[in-house]
Protein backbone atom coordinates (compact mmCIF):
# COMPACT_ATOMS: atom_id res chain seq x y z
CA UNK A 1 0.00 0.00 0.00
CA UNK A 2 0.70 3.40 -0.53
CA UNK A 3 3.41 3.16 -3.09
CA UNK A 4 1.98 4.89 -6.13
CA UNK A 5 -0.54 7.20 -6.20
CA UNK A 6 -3.42 6.18 -8.90
CA UNK A 7 -5.55 9.12 -10.35
CA UNK A 8 -9.23 8.93 -10.85
CA UNK A 9 -12.34 7.74 -8.37
CA UNK A 10 -11.80 4.31 -7.10
CA UNK A 11 -15.60 2.41 -6.53
CA UNK A 12 -16.12 -0.64 -4.59
CA UNK A 13 -17.02 -3.64 -6.28
CA UNK A 14 -20.08 -5.42 -5.97
CA UNK A 15 -17.91 -8.32 -3.65
CA UNK A 16 -16.55 -5.29 -1.95
CA UNK A 17 -20.14 -4.07 -1.07
CA UNK A 18 -20.97 -7.76 0.01
CA UNK A 19 -18.36 -7.94 2.28
CA UNK A 20 -19.12 -4.33 3.47
CA UNK A 21 -22.70 -5.44 4.30
CA UNK A 22 -21.26 -7.89 6.45
CA UNK A 23 -20.06 -5.65 8.91
CA UNK A 24 -22.27 -3.98 11.76
CA UNK A 25 -20.33 -0.74 11.32
CA UNK A 26 -21.10 0.18 15.04
CA UNK A 27 -19.22 -0.49 18.06
CA UNK A 28 -20.34 -2.04 21.23
CA UNK A 29 -22.62 0.55 23.38
CA UNK A 30 -20.54 1.30 26.54
CA UNK A 31 -19.80 3.37 30.00
CA UNK A 32 -18.67 5.96 26.74
CA UNK A 33 -21.90 5.99 25.09
CA UNK A 34 -24.10 4.13 22.89
CA UNK A 35 -23.26 2.18 19.62
CA UNK A 36 -21.33 4.43 17.30
CA UNK A 37 -20.19 4.33 13.81
CA UNK A 38 -16.61 5.93 14.83
CA UNK A 39 -16.79 8.84 12.72
CA UNK A 40 -15.62 10.91 15.68
CA UNK A 41 -14.78 14.69 15.47
CA UNK A 42 -13.01 16.16 19.14
CA UNK A 43 -11.78 18.83 19.90
CA UNK A 44 -10.21 19.88 23.44
CA UNK A 45 -9.39 23.50 24.25
CA UNK A 46 -5.82 23.26 25.22
CA UNK A 47 -5.39 26.98 26.34
CA UNK A 48 -8.29 26.72 29.41
CA UNK A 49 -6.57 23.93 30.68
CA UNK A 50 -4.53 25.86 33.94
CA UNK A 51 -3.94 22.92 35.99
CA UNK A 52 -2.43 23.73 39.73
CA UNK A 53 1.19 23.12 39.64
CA UNK A 54 1.30 22.57 36.15
CA UNK A 55 3.14 19.00 34.94
CA UNK A 56 3.97 18.59 38.64
CA UNK A 57 0.40 18.96 40.27
CA UNK A 58 -1.97 16.12 41.35
CA UNK A 59 -4.60 17.25 38.34
CA UNK A 60 -1.72 16.82 35.40
CA UNK A 61 -0.41 13.70 36.78
CA UNK A 62 -4.18 11.75 37.60
CA UNK A 63 -4.42 12.92 33.41
CA UNK A 64 -1.02 10.93 32.62
CA UNK A 65 -1.26 8.08 35.08
CA UNK A 66 -3.77 7.12 32.19
CA UNK A 67 -1.49 6.88 30.00
CA UNK A 68 1.03 3.80 29.59
CA UNK A 69 4.85 3.90 30.85
CA UNK A 70 6.73 4.89 27.39
CA UNK A 71 4.07 7.42 26.60
CA UNK A 72 4.32 9.16 29.82
CA UNK A 73 7.95 9.37 29.32
CA UNK A 74 7.12 10.85 26.11
CA UNK A 75 4.89 13.49 27.00
CA UNK A 76 7.29 14.63 30.42
CA UNK A 77 9.96 14.98 28.15
CA UNK A 78 8.73 17.87 26.22
CA UNK A 79 9.97 20.81 27.07
CA UNK A 80 7.37 23.84 27.39
CA UNK A 81 4.46 22.66 29.56
CA UNK A 82 1.52 24.31 26.78
CA UNK A 83 3.19 21.77 24.52
CA UNK A 84 3.29 19.06 27.11
CA UNK A 85 -0.39 19.77 27.56
CA UNK A 86 -1.25 19.40 23.86
CA UNK A 87 0.49 16.28 23.78
CA UNK A 88 -1.02 14.25 27.03
CA UNK A 89 -4.80 15.99 25.42
CA UNK A 90 -3.77 14.14 22.18
CA UNK A 91 -2.98 10.99 23.73
CA UNK A 92 -6.07 10.73 25.57
CA UNK A 93 -8.25 11.34 22.99
CA UNK A 94 -6.51 8.40 20.86
CA UNK A 95 -7.04 6.08 24.01
CA UNK A 96 -10.46 7.36 24.32
CA UNK A 97 -11.28 6.64 20.89
CA UNK A 98 -10.20 3.51 20.75
CA UNK A 99 -11.61 2.21 23.98
CA UNK A 100 -14.78 3.95 22.08
CA UNK A 101 -14.37 1.04 19.40
CA UNK A 102 -13.40 -1.49 21.83
CA UNK A 103 -16.26 -0.62 24.14
CA UNK A 104 -14.19 -1.03 26.70
CA UNK A 105 -14.09 0.67 29.90
CA UNK A 106 -11.20 2.24 30.56
CA UNK A 107 -7.78 2.25 28.57
CA UNK A 108 -6.35 -1.28 29.51
CA UNK A 109 -7.41 -3.26 26.85
CA UNK A 110 -5.57 -0.77 24.12
CA UNK A 111 -2.55 -1.58 22.58
CA UNK A 112 -0.96 1.23 20.11
CA UNK A 113 1.22 1.14 17.48
CA UNK A 114 3.27 3.74 15.44
CA UNK A 115 4.45 3.33 11.86
CA UNK A 116 7.69 4.43 11.07
CA UNK A 117 6.27 7.48 9.93
CA UNK A 118 4.94 7.76 13.48
CA UNK A 119 1.49 7.73 12.56
CA UNK A 120 -0.23 5.72 15.56
CA UNK A 121 -3.25 3.13 14.99
CA UNK A 122 -4.91 1.04 17.19
CA UNK A 123 -2.48 -2.50 16.96
CA UNK A 124 -5.18 -4.91 19.25
CA UNK A 125 -7.90 -5.86 19.60
CA UNK A 126 -9.49 -5.32 16.47
CA UNK A 127 -12.62 -3.77 16.46
CA UNK A 128 -14.87 -6.32 15.08
CA UNK A 129 -17.20 -4.68 13.62
CA UNK A 130 -15.74 -1.48 12.32
CA UNK A 131 -13.02 -3.08 9.37
CA UNK A 132 -11.12 0.14 8.33
CA UNK A 133 -10.94 1.88 12.45
CA UNK A 134 -7.81 4.54 12.37
CA UNK A 135 -7.51 7.91 13.82
CA UNK A 136 -5.45 11.02 13.43
CA UNK A 137 -4.59 13.63 15.61
CA UNK A 138 -3.64 17.31 15.21
CA UNK A 139 -2.63 20.32 17.86
CA UNK A 140 -1.59 24.28 17.21
CA UNK A 141 -1.96 26.74 19.55
CA UNK A 142 -5.40 26.46 21.55
CA UNK A 143 -6.75 23.33 20.42
CA UNK A 144 -6.02 19.59 20.20
CA UNK A 145 -8.13 17.54 17.42
CA UNK A 146 -9.26 14.34 16.66
CA UNK A 147 -10.52 12.33 14.00
CA UNK A 148 -11.57 8.92 13.12
CA UNK A 149 -13.33 7.00 10.82
CA UNK A 150 -13.89 3.40 10.27
CA UNK A 151 -13.91 3.15 6.50
CA UNK A 152 -11.39 4.92 4.84
CA UNK A 153 -8.08 6.80 5.56
CA UNK A 154 -8.08 9.95 7.88
CA UNK A 155 -6.17 12.32 8.07
CA UNK A 156 -6.48 15.81 10.56
CA UNK A 157 -4.92 18.78 10.70
CA UNK A 158 -5.72 22.02 12.70
CA UNK A 159 -3.86 25.43 11.75
CA UNK A 160 -3.85 28.65 14.35
CA UNK A 161 -3.77 32.23 13.92
CA UNK A 162 -1.18 34.19 13.68
CA UNK A 163 -2.02 35.48 17.17
CA UNK A 164 -2.59 31.86 18.86
CA UNK A 165 1.51 31.62 17.35
CA UNK A 166 2.66 34.04 18.53
CA UNK A 167 3.72 35.56 15.13
CA UNK A 168 3.63 38.84 14.19
CA UNK A 169 0.80 39.83 12.32
CA UNK A 170 1.29 40.55 8.68
CA UNK A 171 2.15 38.92 5.25
CA UNK A 172 5.52 37.99 5.98
CA UNK A 173 4.34 34.65 6.37
CA UNK A 174 3.77 34.51 2.34
CA UNK A 175 8.04 34.73 1.85
CA UNK A 176 8.58 30.93 2.50
CA UNK A 177 6.25 29.67 1.31
CA UNK A 178 7.20 29.99 -2.48
CA UNK A 179 8.28 26.51 -2.29
CA UNK A 180 5.05 24.71 -1.86
CA UNK A 181 2.60 26.86 -2.34
CA UNK A 182 1.11 26.75 -6.16
CA UNK A 183 0.37 29.86 -8.47
CA UNK A 184 -3.65 29.07 -7.89
CA UNK A 185 -3.04 29.10 -4.20
CA UNK A 186 -1.01 32.22 -3.49
CA UNK A 187 -3.86 33.68 -5.94
CA UNK A 188 -5.99 32.76 -3.96
CA UNK A 189 -4.27 34.31 -0.83
CA UNK A 190 -3.75 37.32 -2.47
CA UNK A 191 -7.74 38.05 -3.05
CA UNK A 192 -8.28 38.58 0.64
CA UNK A 193 -8.53 42.41 1.63
CA UNK A 194 -6.66 41.75 5.29
CA UNK A 195 -4.29 40.49 6.85
CA UNK A 196 -6.20 38.26 8.77
CA UNK A 197 -8.30 37.55 5.63
CA UNK A 198 -5.04 36.32 3.60
CA UNK A 199 -4.02 34.21 7.17
CA UNK A 200 -7.04 32.71 6.67
CA UNK A 201 -6.95 31.54 3.88
CA UNK A 202 -3.34 29.79 3.96
CA UNK A 203 -4.07 28.30 6.95
CA UNK A 204 -7.04 26.30 5.04
CA UNK A 205 -4.75 25.91 2.49
CA UNK A 206 -2.32 24.50 4.27
CA UNK A 207 -4.28 22.32 6.64
CA UNK A 208 -5.70 20.59 3.94
CA UNK A 209 -2.70 19.65 2.61
CA UNK A 210 -1.45 18.41 5.59
CA UNK A 211 -4.69 16.49 6.13
CA UNK A 212 -3.98 14.23 3.12
CA UNK A 213 -0.20 13.92 3.75
CA UNK A 214 -1.20 12.77 7.68
CA UNK A 215 -3.73 10.46 6.29
CA UNK A 216 -1.16 8.84 4.00
CA UNK A 217 1.19 8.39 6.91
CA UNK A 218 4.24 10.58 5.86
CA UNK A 219 3.49 14.07 6.70
CA UNK A 220 5.42 16.88 5.54
CA UNK A 221 7.31 14.03 3.90
CA UNK A 222 5.23 13.31 1.02
CA UNK A 223 6.25 17.02 -0.08
CA UNK A 224 3.42 19.65 -0.01
CA UNK A 225 4.34 20.73 -2.91
CA UNK A 226 2.97 17.78 -4.61
CA UNK A 227 -0.85 18.64 -3.56
CA UNK A 228 -2.56 21.54 -5.20
CA UNK A 229 -6.09 22.46 -3.15
CA UNK A 230 -9.08 24.10 -4.07
CA UNK A 231 -10.89 25.93 -1.85
CA UNK A 232 -14.82 25.73 -2.45
CA UNK A 233 -16.68 28.36 -0.34
CA UNK A 234 -20.23 26.44 -0.98
CA UNK A 235 -21.02 25.69 2.54
CA UNK A 236 -22.24 22.07 3.53
CA UNK A 237 -25.53 21.63 6.37
CA UNK A 238 -25.18 22.95 9.62
CA UNK A 239 -22.39 20.60 11.85
CA UNK A 240 -25.35 20.69 14.27
CA UNK A 241 -28.31 20.48 12.19
CA UNK A 242 -30.17 19.30 9.65
CA UNK A 243 -28.06 16.14 7.39
CA UNK A 244 -27.40 15.94 3.50
CA UNK A 245 -29.05 12.71 2.63
CA UNK A 246 -27.03 10.60 -0.08
CA UNK A 247 -27.44 10.11 -3.78
CA UNK A 248 -28.25 6.70 -3.15
CA UNK A 249 -30.96 6.74 -0.25
CA UNK A 250 -32.99 9.90 -2.23
CA UNK A 251 -33.51 7.80 -5.26
CA UNK A 252 -34.37 4.49 -3.15
CA UNK A 253 -35.46 5.73 0.26
CA UNK A 254 -36.97 9.26 0.27
CA UNK A 255 -38.84 8.40 3.44
CA UNK A 256 -35.71 9.18 5.95
CA UNK A 257 -33.57 6.64 5.72
CA UNK A 258 -32.18 4.86 8.85
CA UNK A 259 -29.39 6.55 9.75
CA UNK A 260 -26.61 4.91 11.48
CA UNK A 261 -25.74 6.30 15.41
CA UNK A 262 -23.55 9.06 15.32
CA UNK A 263 -20.52 9.50 17.45
CA UNK A 264 -23.01 10.63 20.60
CA UNK A 265 -21.45 13.21 23.21
CA UNK A 266 -20.45 12.21 26.39
CA UNK A 267 -22.53 13.54 29.07
CA UNK A 268 -19.44 16.24 29.47
CA UNK A 269 -18.91 17.09 26.45
CA UNK A 270 -19.73 20.84 25.32
CA UNK A 271 -21.98 22.03 22.29
CA UNK A 272 -20.52 25.51 20.59
CA UNK A 273 -22.36 28.49 21.50
CA UNK A 274 -24.89 29.25 18.97
CA UNK A 275 -22.78 32.15 17.59
CA UNK A 276 -19.92 29.89 17.47
CA UNK A 277 -21.34 27.41 14.93
CA UNK A 278 -19.52 27.58 12.13
CA UNK A 279 -21.13 26.00 8.92
CA UNK A 280 -18.68 23.37 7.24
CA UNK A 281 -16.58 24.21 3.99
CA UNK A 282 -14.93 21.97 1.67
CA UNK A 283 -11.62 21.81 -0.30
CA UNK A 284 -10.81 19.35 -3.31
CA UNK A 285 -7.03 18.29 -4.48
CA UNK A 286 -5.06 17.51 -6.77
CA UNK A 287 -2.14 15.26 -6.22
CA UNK A 288 0.97 15.70 -8.51
CA UNK A 289 -1.47 17.54 -11.26
CA UNK A 290 -4.03 14.93 -11.21
CA UNK A 291 -7.63 15.37 -9.67
CA UNK A 292 -8.09 13.55 -6.69
CA UNK A 293 -11.90 13.15 -6.65
CA UNK A 294 -11.55 9.65 -4.26
CA UNK A 295 -9.91 12.02 -1.45
CA UNK A 296 -12.89 14.03 0.20
CA UNK A 297 -11.63 17.29 2.44
CA UNK A 298 -13.99 19.34 4.73
CA UNK A 299 -13.31 22.09 6.83
CA UNK A 300 -14.49 23.92 9.93
CA UNK A 301 -13.39 26.99 11.87
CA UNK A 302 -12.98 26.43 15.37
CA UNK A 303 -13.48 29.40 17.89
CA UNK A 304 -10.13 31.59 18.04
CA UNK A 305 -9.74 31.92 14.79
CA UNK A 306 -8.26 28.11 14.49
CA UNK A 307 -9.29 26.21 10.81
CA UNK A 308 -9.64 22.68 10.97
CA UNK A 309 -9.24 20.23 7.64
CA UNK A 310 -10.71 16.45 8.17
CA UNK A 311 -9.17 13.81 4.79
CA UNK A 312 -10.84 10.85 4.00
CA UNK A 313 -9.19 8.58 1.01
CA UNK A 314 -8.95 5.28 -0.34
CA UNK A 315 -7.15 3.11 2.29
CA UNK A 316 -4.72 1.34 -0.01
CA UNK A 317 -2.62 4.70 -0.37
CA UNK A 318 -1.78 4.01 3.14
CA UNK A 319 2.41 4.12 3.98
CA UNK A 320 3.69 1.71 5.85
CA UNK A 321 6.24 0.40 5.62
CA UNK A 322 6.69 -2.59 8.36
CA UNK A 323 3.25 -3.19 7.36
CA UNK A 324 1.81 -4.14 10.96
CA UNK A 325 -0.84 -0.52 10.47
CA UNK A 326 -1.89 -1.98 7.18
CA UNK A 327 -2.45 -5.12 8.43
CA UNK A 328 -5.52 -4.30 10.65
CA UNK A 329 -7.13 -2.60 7.61
CA UNK A 330 -9.57 -5.31 6.90
CA UNK A 331 -11.39 -4.47 4.10
CA UNK A 332 -9.64 -2.49 0.87
CA UNK A 333 -11.28 -2.04 -2.29
CA UNK A 334 -13.55 0.90 -1.15
CA UNK A 335 -12.16 3.56 -2.90
CA UNK A 336 -12.39 7.09 -1.27
CA UNK A 337 -16.23 8.64 -0.06
CA UNK A 338 -17.33 9.91 -3.65
CA UNK A 339 -16.61 6.22 -5.01
CA UNK A 340 -18.55 3.92 -2.89
CA UNK A 341 -21.67 6.86 -2.77
CA UNK A 342 -21.43 5.85 -6.43
CA UNK A 343 -20.75 2.02 -5.20
CA UNK A 344 -23.42 2.03 -3.29
CA UNK A 345 -26.46 3.76 -6.03
CA UNK A 346 -25.65 1.13 -8.53
CA UNK A 347 -25.67 -1.18 -6.52
CA UNK A 348 -28.93 -0.34 -5.09
CA UNK A 349 -30.30 0.51 -8.43
CA UNK A 350 -29.78 -2.78 -9.88
CA UNK A 351 -31.30 -4.60 -6.63
CA UNK A 352 -34.34 -2.59 -7.63
CA UNK A 353 -34.04 -3.74 -11.10
CA UNK A 354 -33.81 -6.65 -10.71
CA UNK A 355 -34.72 -8.58 -7.65
CA UNK A 356 -36.25 -6.25 -4.75
CA UNK A 357 -39.38 -8.21 -4.44
CA UNK A 358 -37.18 -11.36 -3.88
CA UNK A 359 -36.48 -12.63 -0.15
CA UNK A 360 -32.63 -12.30 -0.85
CA UNK A 361 -32.86 -9.13 -2.48
CA UNK A 362 -35.04 -7.18 0.51
CA UNK A 363 -32.49 -8.22 2.57
CA UNK A 364 -29.76 -6.75 0.66
CA UNK A 365 -31.98 -3.44 -0.10
CA UNK A 366 -32.33 -3.44 3.69
CA UNK A 367 -28.13 -4.18 4.22
CA UNK A 368 -27.30 -1.17 1.45
CA UNK A 369 -29.72 0.97 3.37
CA UNK A 370 -27.82 0.28 6.94
CA UNK A 371 -24.82 1.38 5.80
CA UNK A 372 -23.87 5.43 6.67
CA UNK A 373 -23.75 8.24 4.46
CA UNK A 374 -20.04 8.84 2.85
CA UNK A 375 -20.37 12.54 4.22
CA UNK A 376 -20.51 12.70 7.84
CA UNK A 377 -22.82 15.50 8.69
CA UNK A 378 -21.80 16.15 12.14
CA UNK A 379 -18.81 18.89 12.84
CA UNK A 380 -16.39 18.85 15.35
CA UNK A 381 -17.74 17.80 19.53
CA UNK A 382 -15.18 20.16 22.22
CA UNK A 383 -14.97 17.59 25.19
CA UNK A 384 -14.15 18.77 28.48
CA UNK A 385 -11.25 17.25 30.20
CA UNK A 386 -13.34 14.34 32.39
CA UNK A 387 -15.06 13.10 29.14
CA UNK A 388 -11.19 12.40 27.94
CA UNK A 389 -11.17 9.54 31.16
CA UNK A 390 -12.81 6.36 32.25
CA UNK A 391 -15.85 6.75 34.02
CA UNK A 392 -13.75 6.55 37.89
CA UNK A 393 -11.16 8.28 37.19
CA UNK A 394 -13.42 10.90 35.70
CA UNK A 395 -15.30 10.48 38.85
CA UNK A 396 -11.99 11.42 40.72
CA UNK A 397 -10.88 14.08 38.54
CA UNK A 398 -14.08 15.90 39.00
CA UNK A 399 -13.80 15.71 42.91
CA UNK A 400 -9.89 16.71 42.72
CA UNK A 401 -11.38 20.05 40.65
CA UNK A 402 -14.05 20.44 43.56
CA UNK A 403 -11.20 20.37 46.34
CA UNK A 404 -9.22 22.45 44.40
CA UNK A 405 -11.42 25.40 43.20
CA UNK A 406 -14.74 25.06 45.47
Amino acid sequence: MGQALVPGSRTASPEVLEALCSYSLQSPASSWGPASDLRCNWAVDAEAWQPPGGSLGEEFNLLLSQLPQSEQVSVLAVPALQDRKRSLLGRLLVLRACALALGAVDFSQVQLGRTKGKKPFLRHPLPPGLPNFNFNVSHDGRWVVLASDALHLVGVDVSAPQSARGDREDDTFLDDLYTVIHESEAAMIRAQGTVSGRYAVFQRIWSAKESVTKAIGQGVDFGLERIEVTLIDEASPDSRGSSRTSLWAKLFWPSSPREAKRSSPAESSEELPQQQRRKRLRASVCIDMWPRRDWDIWQEELPGGHWVSVALGPIEEAVDADGVFTATLRLPGLGGPAGLEKAKAAKARDLVAKDSHSKEGGQSLTQLQRLPEETPTAGFQVLTLDALLPAEVAKTFRELRTSQFG
